[in-house]
């Protein structure tokens, strides 16, 4: 066995001569032979039984190659037995379950039995513990499955056969029959056991075989069960006296009673009572049992003679009856479950009774037969009532009862005592009856009508033409009392039309209808239009499509009321009822007229009626009925038309091909994009403000109807009750809250006078769901008490009360939430999702289970540590409730539409017609009112969170429902919140965009809207199509609306007669105009539309919020701030309107003394918090907080300290402003520093570099000094310029900031640019992103036309046309000197020269033209700073913001309008700066003295959002916690740095997450089998998939109490959890200004066994900033992009060269400019005891040179790189510690230094690096000091835990047991566009033994997510990362297993927009669990690339085992020859892996 450990059985048994020599070698020791070999016989069985699996699951062809396998398997079982080792419980039997499957799958049934055994008879040995129990039961019951299946494929060999090799599928159900597994009795028979039950159900297959079993058969079966069933159930008895468990004595008795059942069918009585008395000898035992047991076998034995007796005619009968009525009298007494036993047993009796009254011949019964059976029948009853709970009412003896033959009758007494038997049956059938309706209960007892009895037989009997004409003649013989008993016949009518549509019977018969019937009857047209009214009711009360149905009874009563037969108000009515059904019917070919065109003649028709006392009240219902569906058909027009223009717009754009990029950065993006979105916006606030004047008006008909409180005399006042509840669902779900109140509060008023409490509660309810979305909770208070109310006196039994009883609980929830009442609304909202009526499979309790996950979500902002205690709720994040919300919304939406049609990007072809019928149309409205409002609510709450991706993609969808619904309000709200994501991504000109096409839509103009004119309307009957919209691809677009659909192209000016040339200028751009919304300038009582509908004045509020925030974008600071201002002025107005509209309301509705007072409205103080905050957020312009900031930051926190409760919404807010004033302070603290920022925080910190001493400034009104020509601190200096380039001016451009003088470019550089553009002919003014801080190496020049052609395609060359040696025809040109300095000209000449757009992979980084305003000489000032910045502004003409704004260029404000805007915020500062600049002396800074003060503001902000954070708030305040706490508290210091990455990830990782946990709860226990197939013996872990997920959510999710004592103790235990040898170095940029890239890096180190350490190091007097090196990385990147499109090979490849060096430059600048003294900190962990002996010895050497102790992590990380440190590094290092004798100090530092450099070599170990969305840009891997070291990236430290997680689920796992280097899957060459790449590698890849992949085409989404869960390795070879063949949400729903090796463009690369973090694919693949992704940090060329990719996996694979990956990705970075632009592109992400034992591929 020795020797057989370690081979690769898969390839030993992949042919038949190998199995067969293979099983030989096993023959040899088939049983070990010590104890030592057994666990070595065991682990090669395992893998012999795991290779026979995988070669017989491949369905093999070679029938002598599966025998062999048969064999081996057999043998291997033999052996894994004989070891008897059981590694892990239940380990064997899984294996041994797998090979059952897969030889169950290759038909094998001998070999299937004989595995079957070993599975038994192991599983028989088991005793299951408590914890096991499930995969013992999961075991058996999929045993029992995939035999009973394969039973199937014996069926050859008869039926005999199948039954017996089922029952050997039953035998596994009997291991699970033990105490517990009762099943309740669903059917008769009463079945207790499952055993029982499915052996039923095999001898029911049996006898369907054949008609009637014979005796043999039935003997057959009967043996059958004796030998596989009962014999199993009396194993394990040590004698055979033994008595039986109870639960396997009750599956004994089952299987006897089936077997008596069949024997006794069959004619066999004595076998039967031969297995009777079987039984009863293996029940002995068990006395307190025999009494149970002993009457159901004496009533089984009495079943067993009767049966007999009955058989062969026989009149002994009664003795049999006897017995069994003493039997059962005798044992009344027993419990469940022996009353099921007995139950059973009646049932046999009763069976036999119902046989022989179906015989032909039979005699009668004699009076004392018949006595004997009721007195039976008596105790069965009795039986029976004891069994109620657990059976249906119908299987009672009323369906057990059977007419049986009676002789004749003599004798008194025995006729009084038949006569009092039948009394009993009566009585307890009455008995029975109780509870039931009157209605019921005669329809139940008067069943001896002959016509109904005559129809129901009819239709019984599928004779359903005579069935109608009995109803006709039922309906004739009523005569005069046909109107007042017409509803039963004329219901029955419809009952057996609709029997006859169901079963496929005549079409003609459909279409007939009771006048049709009735023809030949005399009968009077009133009576007729009477009883056609009726059927018409009828049919709409059918819950089935009736639309063909009633258009022909619509079709007869439109012939009987014609115009001239006077009854107009018949005909009104009756073509209203013709608009419902055209409305979603067609019926073009019966009928030319629309439903608009039948609801107009309607209209027209009612208001042609003359009103009278009698009529007015059914006129004026009738009129508000028409009313309401002119609305709705005028809706659900303008929702085909919408449709069918998509479609149009979609089957045209088809056309259009995909613009190529070479990355996915944009991908997911573009994927969210659609061209057609605005085309659906063809409507106005005015038109549809006409269309819903038909709403309107039918509420105002309503309203006067109702308003005397009386019941009105209607035509139904049922329907109008519902049409009330649709009008106010209309008006949900168009935003109009106001009018959908007034429409409930009616229907209460009409439910309370019918006496309906059910109906008032739920109109009660629907109106204080309401005032919830209004924030009324004071006034939702009182309607939700009435509604309580009501329902203590509603019928409690209905199915309605428990839905109604539920909703109120959740209401009462909700209330308490609104009212921070926390603990008692959790427990209200826990008791109605642990309901089982919750999980009803209705659309009405989805509809509550979306709300009540709405609820949750609620609960989940106001804090997890409640809401984490609920017991299997499933939801730890608030996205996630709401995401679950809003799928169960659109699920019903799909149902009740018939497909998903309104969200779906194009119609289907054939989508399901609407289904309008019952309660549907309601519904229908009532669940799109619920989704739009759940897609506000999680838009802004992923908004919130800055998952904006994910907001997008719901907004846009519900931006499109919105628009084909045409609801304004939505819309506009969308269009809003759309606008605001993309200012979050920094598309501010598509957040332009999508203003002003809401603006378009609330202020543009339209003309009259007019219906169109109705003709005659002549309909006749016939069939109907299926309505679906026209093919848009074949017929003409509609004709537009008459208004416009969009705004209109305004910029060009469209007047001729330029004066210019036309070779030379631009077109003339008009100004552009800026619009606003008028409302600012309205009075406060105007009574516009606008102003006087308050929901859609706080509309235009967000309007005008979401503008001021683009404006603030823009840098236009003073327009913004006016315009929050303004806003914030008149919020205060429409609230108190808003609050008076709602008290009207309530006014209105009569209810007096309803409220003492009138509460507020609190639906503005959300909007007014965020102007709060924002006001402060972007009034910090300077660094001399105002006074003016100050009183904002006290009146908003005030504000919100006043809400009280405090609101959920309101938090995000509150810790704003609490950021804000922290920011202030901080800037307040540094005036007291003299100005430095840097000596605010610097006594928390340990280590802080030596500050220069500041140069003194000239004096004012001298000039500026030009600097040298080579500046020692610019890094990126270049050479001269040249002359030749054209001049084209570049400004700069910035993010608004406080300016900082230091930025700005010398004023001789800037005039010679100017000079330079003076003298070319054609000079443009071009704003470029760019910056022009740092000089740029110059590029070759563009080719000359005269010597090239010119082109427009984009030109990449690639190693096929390069030069010999590229580098040394780089050198040959003269190149400028790296020290000498380039003019701001010659530097943008290359960035613009092609005039090409810029990928958006190379976005511009946020502040990267300036600092976080930590300038020492800037702190303080309250003028402008002067200097080169004046000079700037004096050289030319001053630029207005309205020139400004006319550059069609320009992205943002350049910096010189900033200041302008500055100065103008700033008003008054130099005239008065004593008022205006807040001094520390003022009272209103005495709490903010000290660094305490700012760490409490970030502390109480950071506890406000802690547990549901934003990514950007929650970083920033984790950073500015960190430099407040500093080395103070190391630990809570390094937690607070990991908790501020990767924020945004930890959303939609939990979100994820939930997602699969939910999934997989949701399938069967038969899917566990699924589960098993990564089995491996060294797997010990017991931890479910399940439980990896929900500890997985633990990791993740955000701290409930913020950085305290707890979750710093934690963090401190998680540190331990970091694997040894492994250090994680987490770099994050500080700021202290909201949004700039900050200047100060804070390092964090942190190992296990050491004290974490962070390291302060800023930026400011660094010789290379971040901030410039970001500028230096994007503009090397953009260069790199713009030289692609060079058409001349030399200069191409002179242009690369150049930008290698300069990546090289900014490489080892990274390393000595930036990390400097510290970059030793970086260094993994290295083993030796040296240095942390060396460092604890310095530690107390440096105690006797003064100061404070140095902290000893510290010095470790100082001594970690002795070996790089320079003599300067270590007088760095010890002038930060500031001790007080420095030189000796530094002394003491070199000899430790000195001392580690002489040890031995150190073996290093892995270094895990977490970056910020800033620094991931870096390649910090490729520097001099890490690049040939083993680093990998990870998002956050907890995804370190988490790979830590994923290892005790899989213990197999890649990290574990290395890379198998055959099972890999490549696709190469994908787009079918890189030739060469193919070429190269195909014929390599498709040589590899067990490599499978796709060349040269695109890959199916299944491979690859195959390919990522099943195999080792996946390699990439095309462009990008792959997002076009498997997008990000699909990869997180796997479990990666795989390797990942992506070579493609940009594959490792983060998208950073705006102030988010960055995404990116990579990212997806980590957090689906893959160990280690490689990926490139941007775009490369495919040759060079190829070079890296050949090196990396040559050198890899062929090292042979336990090589590992990361030595070769450092490596093979030589392999390319760019050595940095292309060599250091490549990263990695995850953690080290190598290959596995014994493994190699090369």
């Amino acid at each position: 066995m020795k020797r057989l450990k370690g081979m690769d059985f898969v390839a030993r048994t992949s042919s038949r001569v190998d199995t067969e020599a293979l099983m030989s070698e096993l023959k040899v020791r088939d049983t070990p032979s010590s104890p030592n070999s057994a666990p070595k016989q065991c682990s090669v069985c395992d893998h012999v039984l795991r290779a026979c699996i995988h070669w017989l699951g491949l369905s093999r062809d070679s029938p002598a190659h599966v025998s062999s396998l048969l064999c081996l398997a057999d043998l291997a079982c033999q052996g894994f037995i004989a070891a008897r080792l059981q590694p892990v419980p239940f380990y064997l039997e899984k294996i041994l379950y797998h090979l059952l499957r897969s030889v169950a799958a290759q038909g094998a049934h001998e070999a299937c039995q004989r595995f079957a055994g070993y599975l038994y008879s192991s599983l028989l040995g088991c005793r299951p513990l408590e914890a096991s129990l499930d995969i013992y039961t999961d075991l058996a019951k999929s045993c029992s499955s995939v035999l009973w299946k394969a039973a199937d494929g014996v069926a050859e060999s008869g039926r005999r056969a199948v039954l017996s090799a089922q029952l050997q599928a039953v035998r596994f159900l009997v291991l699970l029959e033990h105490e517990g597994s009762l099943l309740s009795p669903l059917e008769l028979p009463f079945f207790i056991s499952q055993a029982a039950r499915q052996a039923a159900a095999a001898a029911l297959v049996f006898e369907t075989k054949k008609s009637l079993l014979t005796k043999d058969d039935a003997c057959f079966l009967s043996e059958q069960i004796s030998c596989h069933l009962v014999a199993a159930l009396l194993e394990g008895r040590s004698t055979a006296t033994e008595p039986l468990p109870f639960q396997r004595a009750l599956c004994l008795f089952e299987l006897t009673l089936e077997q008596c059942r069949h024997l006794c069918r069959s004619g066999c009585f004595e076998e039967g009572k031969e297995a009777l008395q079987q039984c009863q000898e293996n029940l002995q035992g068990g006395k307190s049992l025999q009494q149970g047991f002993e009457a159901a076998l004496d009533l089984l034995r009495a079943g067993v003679e009767l049966s007999q007796l009955l058989a062969l005619g026989k009149d002994q009968v009664r003795v049999p009856l006897c017995q069994a009525a003493a039997a059962l009298r005798s044992s009344l007494e027993v419990q469940d479950p022996l009353c099921r036993v007995l139950g059973g047993s009646c049932q046999f009796i009763v069976s036999s009774l119902n046989a022989y009254t179906k015989r032909s011949q039979r005699r009668p019964f004699e009076l004392k037969e018949v006595l004997s059976l009721f007195a039976f029948m008596e105790c069965y009853c009795r039986l029976l009532c004891k069994l109620l709970d657990y059976v249906s009412k119908g299987l009672g003896p009323l369906n057990g009862r059977q007419k049986l033959p009676l002789g004749k009758v003599e004798g008194t007494a025995e006729v009084a005592q038949l006569a009092e038997s039948c009394c009993k049956v009566v009585i307890w059938m009455l008995e029975v009856l109780e509870g039931v309706s009157e209605q019921e209960k005669a329809e139940y007892l008067a069943q001896h009508r002959c016509f109904k009895l005559q129809v129901e037989n009819y239709r019984k009997l599928g004779r359903f033409e005579e069935g109608l004409r009995s109803i006709v003649l039922w309906l004739v013989a009523l005569r005069g009392k046909m109107a007042e008993q017409m509803a039963e016949p004329i219901s029955l009518w419809v009952k057996v039309k609709m029997d006859a549509s169901k079963s496929g019977g005549d079409d003609d018969l459909r279409l007939r209808t009771l006048k049709d019937g009735l023809e030949g009857h005399i009968l009077d047209p009133e009576t007729l239009v009477v009883v056609l009214s009726e059927e018409l009711k009828t049919y709409k009360g059918v819950r089935a499509d009736t639309g063909q149905e009633r258009f022909n009874v619509i079709c007869d009563l439109l012939e009987l009321c014609s115009e001239e037969s006077g009854r107009v108000y018949e005909r009104a009515v009756t073509l209203v009822e013709l608009a419902q059904v055209l409305c979603y019917h067609d019926y073009m070919e019966q009928t030319s007229c629309s439903a608009l065109d039948s609801i107009q003649e309607a209209l027209r028709l009612l208001d042609s009626v003359p009103p009278s006392p009698q009529n007015e009240e059914r006129l004026q219902d009738s009129k508000a009925q028409a009313l309401l569906w002119l609305y709705i058909c005028s809706v659900e027009l303008k929702m085909c038309e919408s449709i069918e223009r998509d479609q149009r717009a979609r089957a045209l754009g088809q056309k259009n091909l995909e613009e190529f990029e070479p990355n996915d950065l944009n991908y997911e993006e573009k994927a969210q994009e659609d061209r057609f979105l605005y085309d659906g916006i063809s409507f106005n606030l005015a038109a549809e403000s006409v269309q819903s004047k038909s709403l309107d008006d039918a509420l105002d008909l309503w309203k006067n109807l109702l308003a005397k409180g009386e019941i009105p005399v209607t035509q139904s006042i049922e329907q109008t009750t519902v049409s009330l509840h649709i009008v106010a669902a209309f008006y949900r779900m168009m935003a109009k809250p106001l009018q959908s109140l007034e429409s409930y509060l009616l229907i209460r008023t009409v439910s309370s006078a019918l006496g309906d409490w059910l109906g008032t509660a739920n109109a009660l309810c629907q109106a204080t769901k309401l005032l919830f979305l209004l924030e009324c909770p004071s006034y939702a208070e009182v309607l939700l008490q009435e509604a309580e109310s009501c329902l203590q006196q509603a019928d409690s039994s209905s199915d309605s009360y428990l839905l109604l009883k539920q909703t109120c609980l959740l209401l009462r929830s909700q209330l308490c939430c609104a009212n921070h009442k926390v603990e008692e609304g959790l427990a209200l909202l826990l008791e109605i999702l642990q309901n089982p009526a919750l999980q009803k499979n209705t659309k009405v309790w989805y509809l509550l289970r979306g709300n009540a996950l709405q609820v949750m979500a609620a609960y989940l902002l106001v804090s997890l540590a409640l809401t984490c205690t609920l017991p299997g709720a499933g939801w730890r994040t608030p996205e996630t409730a709401l995401t679950d919300a809003h799928k169960i919304f659109r699920s019903i939406m799909t149902l009740v539409m018939g497909g998903d049609v309104l969200l779906s990007k194009g119609a289907a072809e054939n989508p399901a017609p609407f289904a309008d019928y019952g309660d549907n149309l309601l519904q229908k409205w009532l669940v799109l009112a619920d989704l739009l409002s759940c897609m506000e609510t999680l838009v802004r709450l992923l908004g919130k969170v800055e998952t904006v991706c994910e907001a997008k993609a719901f907004c846009l969808e519900a931006l499109k429902l919105s628009m084909r619904l045409q609801t304004i309000r939505w819309c506009v709200t969308f269009l809003v919140l759309k606008g605001e994501l993309e200012l979050q991504r920094s598309e501010q000109e598509l957040c332009h965009l999508d203003l002003q096409q809401a603006l378009f839509l609330l202020e543009s103009g339209t003309g009259e809207f007019s219906l169109p004119l109705s003709e005659m309307i002549k309909p006749r009957k016939g069939r109907s199509k299926d309505k679906k919209p026209r093919n848009a691809s074949l017929e003409p677009a509609a004709e537009e609306e008459p208004f416009l659909k969009g705004p209109s192209l305004e910029f060009v000016d469209t007047v001729g007669g330029q004066k210019e040339s036309a070779l030379t200028t631009s077109p003339v751009l008009k100004q552009k105009e800026k619009k606003r919304l008028s409302f600012l300038s309205h009075a406060p009582g105007c009574r516009c539309c606008l102003c006087s509908d308050v929901a859609l004045a706080a509309i235009c509020l967000h309007w005008l919020v979401a503008s001021a925030h683009g404006e603030l974008a823009l840098g236009n600071q003073v327009e913004g701030l006016s315009l929050l201002e303004a806003v914030l002025r008149r919020c205060a107005s429409v609230a108190s309107r808003f609050t008076a509209a709602v008290r009207s309301v309530f006014q209105g509705d009569g209810k007096k003394g309803a409220l003492q007072a009138s509460p507020s409205v609190r639906l503005l103080d959300g909007l007014v918090a965020r102007l709060y905050a924002s006001l402060a957020a972007h009034s910090i312009s300077s660094q001399q907080p105002e006074k003016k900031l100050w009183e904002l930051l006290e009146t908003g926190l005030s504000f919100l300290s006043s809400k009280a409760p405090r609101l959920t919404n309101l938090e995000h807010q509150r810790a704003s402003l609490l950021l804000t004033k922290a920011v202030a302070t901080i800037y307040m603290l540094a005036s007291k520093h003299g100005g430095c920022m840097a000596n605010v925080f610097s006594g928390s910190w340990g280590w802080k570099p030596a500050l220069p001493v500041p140069k003194t400034k000239p004096a004012r009104g001298q000039g500026v000094r030009p600097p040298p020509l080579t500046d020692p601190n610019d890094v990126f200096a270049m050479g001269d310029p040249d002359a030749e380039v054209p001049s084209i001016v570049i400004r700069p451009v910035v993010e608004p900031c406080t300016p900082v003088q230091k930025s700005f470019p010398n004023p001789k550089t800037h005039s010679q640019g100017t000079k330079l553009a003076a003298a070319h002919k054609a000079s443009f003014m071009v704003f470029n992103e760019a910056s022009p801080q740092q000089a740029k190496p110059e590029l070759p020049k563009a080719p000359k036309a005269s010597r090239k052609t010119k082109s427009r395609l984009k030109v990449m060359f690639s190693d096929e046309s390069e030069p010999e040696d590229p580098v040394v025809a780089a050198h040959g040109t003269k190149l400028p000197a790296a020290t000498e300095p380039e003019p701001a000209s010659r530097k943008v000449t290359r960035a613009v020269a092609s005039r090409r757009k810029v990928s958006k992979s190379v976005v511009e980084p946020e502040g990267a033209h300036h600092s976080s305003s930590d300038d020492c000489s800037q702190v303080g000032k309250v003028r402008p700073p002067r200097g080169r910045q004046s000079r700037r502004r004096a050289a030319g003409p001053e630029r207005t913001p309205r020139e400004e704004e006319t550059e069609l260029l320009r992205t943002i404000e350049e910096e010189e309008g900033f200041e302008i805007s500055f100065e103008a915020f700033r008003g008054s500062d130099e005239e008065e700066p004593e008022r205006e600049v807040l001094t520390m002396s003022n009272v209103l800074l005495a709490d903010i003295s000290s660094l305490e003060s700012v760490y409490d503001s970030l502390q109480a902000a950071f506890h406000s959002i802690s547990h549901c954070p934003p990514s950007t708030l929650y970083r920033h305040l984790c950073q500015l916690m960190a430099l407040c706490v500093g080395s103070r508290d190391p630990v809570k210091t390094a937690y607070l740095v990991s908790e501020s990455v990767s924020v945004t990830l930890r959303h939609q990782l939990m979100s994820s997450v939930h997602r699969r946990h939910h999934k997989m709860k949701k399938k069967p226990a038969a899917d566990v089998t699924e589960q098993l197939k990564a089995l491996d013996i060294e797997d010990r872990s017991n931890e479910s998939q399940g439980q990896y997920l929900s500890r997985l959510q633990s990791l993740f999710q955000f701290s409930v109490a913020g950085p305290g004592q707890l979750e710093v103790e934690s963090f401190k235990a998680q540190l331990e959890q970091i694997p040894k040898g492994i250090a994680v170095c987490l770099l994050t940029l500080v700021s202290i200004q909201p949004g700039a890239i900050g200047d100060t890096l804070l390092l964090t180190r942190l190992e296990s066994g050491t004290a974490p350490v962070t390291i302060q190091i800023p930026m400011k007097h660094a010789k290379m900033t971040l901030s410039s090196a970001l500028v230096e990385f994007d503009a090397i990147q953009k260069e790199q992009k713009e030289i692609t499109n060079c058409t001349d090979r030399k200069e191409w490849w002179l242009g690369r060269t150049e930008l290698d060096r300069r990546m090289k430059v900014l490489t080892e600048s990274l390393e000595k400019d930036v990390l400097s003294c510290w970059r030793g900190a970086l260094l993994p962990a290295w083993e030796g005891p040296s240095l942390a002996a060396e460092a604890s010895c310095l530690q107390g050497r440096l105690r006797e040179c003064g100061g404070e102790e140095v902290d000893l992590a510290l010095l470790k990380a100082m001594l970690t790189g002795a070996h790089l440190l320079t003599h300067q590094d270590t007088q760095c290092l010890v002038a930060g510690l500031g001790l007080a004798q420095p030189e000796k100090a530094q002394a003491l530092l070199q000899e430790a230094v000195d001392k580690v450099k002489s040890c031995a070599e150190k073996s290093f170990g892995h270094l895990v690096l977490v970056l910020d969305k800033h620094l991931q840009k870096f390649p910090w891997e490729s520097m001099p000091c890490l690049r040939a070291l083993s680093v990998t990236r990870l998002p956050s430290l907890r995804f370190l835990y988490s790979y830590s997680l994923l290892q005790q689920v899989r213990a197999a796992s890649v990290l574990a047991r290395g890379v198998d280097p055959s099972s890999a899957f490549y696709i190469l060459n994908p787009h079918n566009n890189l030739p060469g790449t193919e070429a190269h590698f195909r014929s390599w890849f498709e040589s590899e033994s067990g490599w499978t992949g796709v060349v040269g085409e695109a890959p199916g989404a299944e491979q690859i997510q195959a390919a990522l869960v099943e195999r080792d390795l996946y390699i990439y070879a095309g462009h990008g990362s792959g997002a076009r063949f498997l997008d990000g949400h699909t990869i997180l729903k796997l479990d990666c297993r795989a390797v990942a090796l992506l070579f493609g463009c940009s594959s490792a690369a983060l998208a950073v927009r705006g102030n988010l973090e960055g995404a990116g694919l990579i990212l997806k693949f980590i957090m689906a669990g893959c160990p280690l992704v490689l990926g490139n940090l941007w775009d490369v060329t495919d040759r060079d690339i190829d070079r890296y990719m050949e090196a990396l996996l040559q050198s890899w694979l062929k090292a042979g085992a336990r090589a590992p990956l990361l030595q070769y990705v450092a490596q093979s970075r030589k392999a390319p020859k760019l050595k940095y632009l292309i060599g250091a592109a490549p990263i990695v992400y995850g953690l080290p892996v190598s290959l596995q034992e014994g493994s190699s591929c090369l």
